[in-house]
């Protein structure tokens, strides 16, 4: 599934952030592997790095999971879209299903249309961004006791950043569904993605 991904967006910068699988790759692109692997427990410490050791020097950031399919020119659109916004204070742009943006999530905030966009005042973790979100994002330490009772809740992380930003920017998310995750089965979260698949 990384194959394929790295594949649909040849001709781009690319940088790999492999969570200390059993495997190695090179092509060209950047190829990080963690000493560790975080889990969904400490994926809040592995997104932390992340942000951290991002190369500043670029306008747009695209984040993606591995098991992505990618709409046709969705760089392209996606930057479209992002710069199509009219908001000094917007953050980031998120890409999920139509009925995931039509709930509150994280924050507990309505959703608002907002044409080709709308504003969720959330973050899944699937976003284009600019330089302001990597250099300003702080993800606070998610409390290992969230899954006492359910071992199956997500990572928390795509909460954290929501909360951190959303009181003072705007988090926003497409209103077209351009990408799709096309993994087996999740295993962040395998009980909740069968009963509410991304």
């Amino acid at each position: 599934m990384l194959v394929n991904l790295i594949n649909q967006l040849y001709g781009f910068d690319i940088i790999v952030w492999d969570d200390n699988s059993n495997f190695d790759m090179s092509g060209n692109f950047i190829f990080h592997k963690f000493d560790i692997n975080h889990g969904k427990k400490l994926a809040w410490v592995k997104f932390q790095k992340i942000f951290k050791l991002m190369p500043k020097e670029y306008d747009y950031y695209i984040f993606l999971p591995d098991d992505s399919v990618l709409i046709d020119n969705f760089v392209n659109k996606a930057v479209e879209l992002w710069n199509g916004i009219q908001d000094n204070n917007k953050i980031c742009l998120s890409f999920s299903t139509k009925e995931r943006i039509s709930k509150s999530c994280f924050t507990a905030k309505e959703p608002i249309d907002k044409g080709n966009v709308v504003l969720t005042q959330w973050n899944d973790l699937c976003f284009i961004s600019g330089r302001e979100f990597i250099d300003k994002v702080v993800i606070d330490p998610v409390d290992p006791k969230r899954w006492d009772e359910n071992e199956n809740l997500s990572s928390g992380v795509g909460s954290k950043i929501s909360h951190f930003f959303y009181k003072y920017y705007n988090l926003y998310h497409a209103k077209e569904e351009m990408v799709k995750h096309v993994g087996l089965k999740s295993l962040m979260n395998p009980a909740e993605r069968e009963i509410n698949p991304l």
